[in-house]
Formats: structure tokens, sequence, C-alpha cells
């Protein structure tokens, strides 16, 4: 995934928010996100929000947010593990305000940017097609992870943690967001469906073989997890492996019970579930078909032969 830099109008977000600034992420060099660690007390009255490109996000101490958006005014109280999030390119009337006068609060204003979130969208959808545009934004929501994430960057910005850390955090942060506060669009679900299989989605379809063996597989699920259509990718994926999807997942049932048949002594039915056989006596024919013997000649030459060289070898 290429490199990501906040936008350069979130550097002024923070005088537009009438808090003190006590920390920032720009005073450490980071550029993968912004952060601003800022403080006020009572009643901060009305003021309008920063426009900018990147995803907002707002983990606050205790005050009463109102926010005036769309039209309305929508009120929420603060506390701990709560977070708020804003689109990119919006802005909004909003208002803190404290229980008492003198009582102090933090918010800490993270600025992921919006070239990351398009790029997680797109790594989570097919490759090649147009990028659906998924808006975020919830006034108040709970989540104790991420708020926590949020402590763990203010605490690596006081210790002068390099940009890579901030790198690896927004990855993770925006992943989370769009996991929870935006509906994933799954690749099946688009009306037209791309016909071909790039390098990513192979891999990811050869993941999903791998990590199902012992399950019946279908062409629909191996279609959807290349985000083909069930017509192409047959003739796709025989382009870019050399053998049609039957074949390969065979060949990936035998390299399994090859390796469980010389590493293990388990029984032979138990290795034929693992390989995705429910009837030994299917595995057995498989087996036989691939490697030119049963499972059990198979193994009783594997232990003949590691016996003579344990009898051959001085040691």
């Amino acid at each position: 995934m290429r490199a990501h830099h906040h936008a350069e109008a979130s550097l002024g977000c923070a005088s537009a928010i009438p808090l003190t600034l006590l920390d920032t992420s720009n005073a450490v060099g980071w550029t993968s996100l912004l952060l601003n660690n800022q403080e006020g007390s009572g009643e901060t009255g009305i003021f309008e929000t920063c426009a900018t490109e990147d995803l907002s996000l707002t983990v606050a101490g205790s005050p009463e947010v109102s926010e005036f958006l769309q039209g309305r005014w929508r009120s929420a109280v603060f506390q701990p593990g709560v977070a708020c999030l804003m689109p990119a390119g919006e802005t909004a009337r909003v208002r803190l305000d404290a229980a008492t006068t003198r009582e102090r609060y933090r918010t800490v204003h993270v600025y992921l940017p919006g070239s990351l979130v398009s790029d997680v969208i797109d790594e989570y959808r097919r490759i090649g097609q147009p990028i659906a545009t998924v808006r975020i934004s919830a006034l108040a929501f709970r989540d104790e992870v991420l708020a926590g994430q949020v402590a763990a960057l203010l605490s690596a910005i006081r210790s002068g943690a390099p940009d890579l850390y901030a790198a690896s955090a927004a990855n993770w942060m925006v992943t989370h967001l769009l996991s929870r506060q935006a509906e994933w669009h799954h690749i099946s679900d688009e009306p037209r469906l791309c016909p071909t299989i790039t390098d990513r989605r192979l891999s990811r379809v050869i993941e999903f073989i791998s990590c199902h063996l012992h399950l019946p597989l279908t062409l629909d699920e191996l279609a959807r997890e290349a985000g083909i259509s069930v017509h192409h990718f047959g003739r796709r994926f025989r382009e870019r492996t050399g053998m049609g999807p039957a074949a390969y997942v065979t060949e990936l049932r035998m390299e399994r019970a090859r390796l469980l048949l010389d590493t293990t002594d388990l029984p032979l039915a138990l290795i034929a579930a693992r390989c995705g056989y429910p009837r030994p006596s299917a595995f057995s024919t498989a087996f036989l078909r691939q490697a030119g013997m049963t499972p059990s000649a198979y193994r009783t030459r594997r232990k003949g032969s590691r016996n003579r060289d344990i009898v051959r070898d001085p040691c």
C-alpha cells in the first residue's frame, strides 16, 4: 500500500476549535496522520469545524457535545471510550459544554488521510472497478479499543516515536472504523463483475482454499472470493494457474494428505476428513489416482524408507 499523508488543511483545524493545544503530532514530524490534543473548560460557545479531505475522529473527555448538522442539533455526553466521526470535506457547527464552569476536559482529534480511506475500501473491493463512496459519520459511539489506540498514539508522540508507528496505527484505525461504522460491500454484491482475476484476488482465492480444505468447496464460494462471476471464474482461474479449480483443490488436498501421512500417526479416516473427504473410500480413490498407491501403502513405504535411512546413518 502506498504512503499516505494527512491533508494540509488539517493543520488549521486546531485553531478553529476554541481549546488550548497541548500536544500535536506535527511537532514530531508525523505525516501519516495528524493528532491534536486540546484542553478546555466550561462552555465553548458555537464554532464551525474545519473542512479537510481527511476523516476526522474525535475522542473527548466528559463534555456534552452538541452538533448542528444537516439542519438539526444533536447532543451527546462524551464518556471514556466514546468518540465521534466527521466525514471528509464536511463541516458542522459544534458546542462543547462541561458539567461545571471549572471542570477541565480534553479532546483528542485525529485526522486520517482520505487517500488511505479510499485505498482500504479498494483493498476490500474488486480491483479495477470504481470505488464506491462510503460516508462515515457518527456523533457518538462507544469504542474502547479505538480510544485505547488514540491514547497509545498520544503517548507515542510524547516519547518521540517515528512516523512508521503512526502509519501502522492509521491503517489499522481506518480498517477498524470502516468495519464498525460503515457497511462493507462485498465484491460479489456488485451488479457487474469484472471478468478477470488480479494477483491480489488470485492470492485471496488460494488462501481461502488452503484454509478450508476440510470443507466442501463450491465454485460459487471461490468466485465470490475472486470477485468474478461464476461464468468466467473457471476459465480465468485455469489461465492463471494452469489447471481448473477442482483439480487445483484436489492437488492441495493431496499435498496436505501426504504431509499428514509423513508426519503423523493419525488414522486414515481422520486424515481423509481433514483433507475434505467425509468418506475414507473416496479419499483412498483420489489418493490412488494422484499418487499411484493407496494412502496406507504410501505410509508403509515412507516408514520403511525412514527406517532404512536410520540404519544406514552411522551416527
